[in-house]
């Protein structure tokens, strides 16, 4: 058995702002309170046109901004300082760039909701949370829809 178990210090929660990666992130808000962690909020736009060359600069700048507005709605001020926060937006393929973000930023864990934005996209395709099950460099839990989280048991009493 291995001893060397590291605790948990980075934890990347990859944000399209659907409810199933706003569930993920209040799973791993949880985590968080429990091993002092830090909280990487990651966005990821496959744009095709935010992609292409001769977009300007400017048109990427103002709708990284726009983006960046979508995560101030996802935690209070006092819960962005509590998790030393960072967020980060970058335009790609979404299972690259959450694959690329985890190796460059040694992150222990990823919380990835199981179910995006496109749920036709995801049969599809592919869903972008079991291809980084797959090939994340570091362990992922995915966390089901809302709907089908089993509450926590309330505490025990004292008698």
């Amino acid at each position: 058995m291995n001893n060397n178990v590291q605790p948990i210090t980075e934890v990347l929660v990859p944000m399209d702002f659907s409810k199933s990666s706003r569930h993920a992130l209040e799973f791993a808000k949880r985590i968080i309170e429990a091993s002092h962690a830090r909280l990487h909020l990651l966005s990821v736009d496959d744009d095709p046109l935010l992609m292409q060359q001769g977009t300007s600069q400017k048109a990427r700048d103002a709708h990284e901004d726009k983006m960046a507005m979508k995560f101030i709605d996802c935690l209070t001020p006092d819960q962005r300082e509590r998790y030393h926060t960072v967020m980060t937006i970058k335009c790609g393929t979404a299972y690259h760039e959450i694959e690329e973000y985890a190796r460059e930023q040694a992150i222990d864990l990823i919380v990835i909701g199981r179910v995006g934005r496109s749920a036709l996209a995801d049969v599809m395709l592919g869903s972008v949370a079991a291809h980084v099950i797959r090939h994340a460099p570091c362990p992922v839990v995915a966390v089901r829809p809302e709907h089908t989280v089993l509450p926590t048991p309330p505490a025990e009493s004292e008698t």
